[in-house]
């Protein structure tokens, strides 16, 4: 899934968007960001992480 450039992993975004990961997951949490669990990964929409910024 990392390879489809609309998706982007929680390291990537969290080297995009300079953020710490505990942020990240409140972002999820508040349903600030589009993301798809799979497996033990979340994927995060880079549409929803390029609005963060």
């Amino acid at each position: 899934m990392s390879n489809n450039p609309k998706w982007l992993s929680s390291k990537e975004v969290i080297t995009t968007a300079k953020i710490k990961s505990c942020e990240l997951m409140h972002y999820r949490m508040e349903g600030k960001l589009e993301f798809k669990k799979q497996g033990n990964s979340y994927f995060y929409s880079k549409e929803s992480v390029d609005k963060l910024k």
